[in-house]
């Protein structure tokens, strides 16, 4: 499986900082060398003794970059629990990584880093940016913030007509709250492994697909803006609590990864996220989510306010199992050669087919061997 990379910047609410009040954004006005940090010259500092910067993710490499300066001084790096010692310091500036992971076993793992200040003249340890490596599947398909896969309660908490402090948005199209007994939720669904490996589900879409065996999809990322207008919010993945991240930052910044989940398994899952604010007038946004799917090189499936999911195959992606010529269930044709547009769905059809039921229960894979009946329950 290839690797993929994701990158976050230092004012990512993925990046915990604590005592909050111990970090600070970086001024390149007022630093010479500030424009060097990435992202136009941002960086998060603190010269507190013990203040540490945390990242939990899912994968098998990381690092954190920043600088080593003159008046920067030591600091330490857990890993799973496991602290290493370093040392800031460096005559010139030097922006590079303050940590490197090496090969790690893909899974859950949770890096810290902690300014272990011992000299007054040399206190500083900042962050400029975390990059991390994954083998799980990457989220690539986009889901609106109007698509069904969306709930919003209470409803009339939720508008679509923005502030105009914010901007940016996919499509101009997004979601706010300012109710802290508001939550956001997005079900998305994803086939177990012990499905047949020609389908596919997408929030409840099946599609019964004339192609080898393929990865399943196993992430969801969200994403919204960050800034001054904005505050906390908690995560919940399939019921259970990931934690609360921080979107109020100095600059307003939109299209912000605001949490990424993956190696979640094969399965019905549901992202929940809860309005936490800390003042009246902080609120939460939503903007968009991605979740992992069909291979682009397979198929191309998109999302809509109506839910459309399409795809693809030639004379070539046909194959045979146990005698049967491998289709679309579904199929208008009567043939085992899917047209292009066999694969059309709205919310009407997926599940709530019959033929494709009887398909999926009985593993079959042509239309001409569901029997009479199950064909007359087709919903195309």
């Amino acid at each position: 499986m290839p690797s993929t990379n994701y990158t976050i910047d230092d004012v990512s609410p993925m990046i915990q900082y604590a005592p909050a009040s111990a970090w600070s954004a970086g001024d390149k006005t007022l630093d010479s060398s500030g424009i060097n940090y990435s992202n136009n010259g941002t960086f998060t500092l603190s010269t507190t003794k013990g203040s540490s910067a945390s990242f939990s993710f899912s994968g098998t490499q990381v690092w954190i970059f920043g600088a080593k300066r003159s008046n920067h001084g030591p600091y330490t790096v857990a890993l799973d629990g496991k602290s290493s010692q370093f040392d800031g310091f460096s005559e010139d500036d030097d922006f590079t990584a303050l940590f490197d992971s090496g090969p790690l076993k893909q899974g859950q793992h949770k890096v810290v880093i902690t300014n272990a200040v011992k000299d007054p003249r040399k206190p500083f340890l900042d962050v400029d940016y975390i990059t991390w490596s994954t083998d799980s599947d990457s989220p690539n398909i986009t889901l609106e913030d109007t698509t069904p896969q969306f709930s919003y309660q209470p409803s009339n908490s939720w508008k679509a007509d923005l502030p105009s402090d914010l901007s940016g948005f996919q499509g101009d199209s997004g979601q706010c709250v300012f109710h802290s007994s508001s939550l956001y939720k997005l079900i998305y669904s994803i086939p177990s492994s012990q499905r047949n490996p020609e389908q596919k589900c997408i929030s409840n879409i099946t599609i019964l697909r004339a192609l080898p065996p393929f990865r399943i999809g196993n992430a969801v990322s969200l994403f919204g803006p960050i800034g001054p207008s904005l505050g906390s919010y908690a995560i919940e993945v399939d019921g259970k609590s990931v934690g609360t991240f921080n979107a109020t930052k100095v600059d307003y910044e939109a299209q912000q990864m605001l949490f990424l989940a993956d190696d979640l398994g094969a399965g019905d899952h549901t992202l929940r996220v809860i309005n936490q604010p800390s003042s009246t007038n902080q609120l939460l946004a939503i903007d968009f989510a991605s979740v992992a799917g069909l291979p682009s090189q397979s198929a191309s499936v998109s999302a809509s306010p109506t839910i459309s999911a399409s795809a693809s195959a030639s004379a070539s992606t046909s194959a045979s199992t146990g005698g049967k010529s491998m289709g679309y269930v579904y199929s208008s044709s009567g043939s085992s050669q899917p047209s292009t547009n066999d694969a059309q769905f709205n919310s009407d059809r997926g599940l709530h087919c019959g033929s494709c039921r009887f398909a999926m229960s009985h593993s079959v894979y042509c239309w001409r061997d569901i029997p009479p009946k199950a064909q007359a329950l087709c919903a195309t």
